[in-house]
């Protein structure tokens, strides 16, 4: 600060006030840039959810099906939360034969790049359940 004649004093220099519109302008980048990154990590975390919900449908749905799951694979699309979703089921044997694997990858239709956005491992039994012709 400038101080006049007798301990007046007049106010903030110029350069004073470029030190502060500067410590300002840096805090504020960095508070802007924190929130953008928040809201990226939200949508991402949002989609895997998503993601997830669709798989372990899948898997319940497999599950409570009155036949056992043939070997093999199969897609299709199913519409959660807006989002239009793509699951890949594959059945694989077991070293048990009264167990199958099952293997499920969700995607998002809409996306250029098959990009897995969950997957989910599960193992299915026969026990009371019809086999598929």
């Amino acid at each position: 600060m400038i101080h006049g004649r007798k301990g007046q004093q007049r106010g903030f220099t110029l350069m004073e006030m470029l030190v502060a519109v500067g410590v300002l302008a840096i805090a504020l980048g960095a508070i802007i840039g924190n929130g953008a990154n928040y809201a990226n990590n939200a949508a991402s975390l949002r989609s895997k959810t998503l993601a997830l919900l669709v798989a372990r449908n899948r898997m319940t749905e497999l599950d409570l099906g009155g036949t056992w799951p043939s070997l093999g694979r199969a897609n299709d699309d199913v519409e959660l939360g807006g989002v239009v979703w793509t699951w890949r089921t594959e059945v694989k044997e077991t070293q048990d034969p009264t167990l199958r694997r099952v293997e499920i990858r969700v995607e998002k239709k809409d996306d250029k790049k098959a990009v897995a956005y969950a997957s989910l491992t599960g193992f299915l039994s026969n026990v009371g359940r019809k086999s598929e012709p």
